[in-house]
C-alpha cells in the first residue's frame, strides 16, 4: 500500500503590514537547504481580514519523501537546528514579521490532489477558501469521503475546485479543506446559500453532520502573486 502524502499546515501571527513581506520571504525560501529536501510549497496566503482573525498569514507544505521526508524535515529544523545556517538565517530575517503560530501535521484524505497534480491540472485561484472544522473523534475519514462525494461537485458547479482535503495527524477531531476560487466563484456560492436557490447547499450540511462534522469554519485567503496556484494579480 502506496504511502499517502503528508503536509505541513502553518498558521502565523504577522506583525503589523508585514503579510506581503512574510509571503514573500516564503516564497523565497530554499527548502532543499534548510529542510533537507524535507518541504515543497503547495501556497502561502493572507487571511482577509473581513473573513477570519487578521494579521495572518497561512502556508502549506508538501512533504516531499512522505515519511522520510517528515524525518529529515524533524532532524534538520530541530534535532540539528545549531548546524543549520541556511535556516537559522531564515528565521531570523522571519522574526521581523512574525511573532508566533500553530503548525498542524496534515495526512491527504483519499482523493486529495498532490502538488503535481495540481500543477498539472493547471489549479490556480485569485481567491481561496480554508476550512478547520472539527469532527467527532475518529470521524475525520468519514467527513472528508463525505466532502469528496458530495461537497466536491456541489462547489465545482459554483466555481471552487479542490485543492486539499486533509486530517490532523496529531489530533482525532480537526480537518481542513482548502478550495481555489475567485470573487465571482464565492458570490455565485454565497448567493445561492443565502437566497436558497441552490437545495444541495442545506442539505449538504445534514449530510456533513451526519458523517461526523461538529463545528465548521471557514475564511477566505489571498496567495501572494509569486506563490503556487496563484493567478498573481490577476482576478
Amino acid at each position: 500500500m502506496a504511502e499517502r502524502n503528508l503536509y505541513l499546515h502553518e498558521v502565523i501571527d504577522i506583525v503589523g503590514e508585514g503579510a506581503m513581506r512574510y509571503m514573500a520571504h516564503t516564497v523565497g525560501f530554499n527548502a532543499d537547504a534548510a529542510a533537507d529536501r524535507g518541504l515543497e510549497l503547495v501556497g502561502t496566503w493572507y487571511t482577509m481580514g473581513s473573513t477570519g482573525r487578521w494579521p495572518q498569514v497561512v502556508n502549506l507544505w508538501e512533504c516531499v519523501d512522505g515519511w522520510a521526508g517528515w524525518r529529515r524535515l524533524m532532524e534538520a529544523t530541530n534535532l540539528r537546528r545549531t548546524q543549520n545556517p541556511e535556516l537559522v538565517e531564515w528565521w531570523q530575517e522571519a522574526l521581523k514579521t512574525r511573532t508566533g503560530g500553530f503548525d498542524r501535521l496534515l495526512g491527504a484524505a483519499p482523493g486529495c490532489p498532490s502538488l503535481a497534480e495540481l500543477g498539472a491540472r493547471g489549479v490556480s485561484g485569485s481567491v481561496f477558501v480554508h476550512e478547520i472544522s472539527t469532527v467527532r473523534p475518529g470521524a475525520a475519514p468519514d467527513y472528508l469521503a463525505a466532502v469528496r462525494e458530495t461537497r466536491a461537485p456541489l462547489l465545482a458547479d459554483h466555481g471552487h475546485t479542490l485543492v486539499g482535503l486533509y486530517e490532523a495527524l496529531l489530533s482525532d477531531v480537526e480537518v481542513v479543506t482548502i478550495w481555489a476560487t475567485d470573487p465571482a466563484g464565492h458570490e455565485a456560492l454565497m448567493r445561492a446559500a443565502d437566497s436558497g436557490t441552490d437545495e444541495r447547499i442545506a442539505r449538504w450540511h445534514e449530510e456533513a453532520r451526519a458523517a461526523g462534522r461538529t463545528r465548521w469554519r471557514e475564511e477566505l485567503m489571498t496567495p501572494h502573486p509569486d506563490a503556487p496556484l496563484s493567478r498573481g494579480d490577476s482576478l
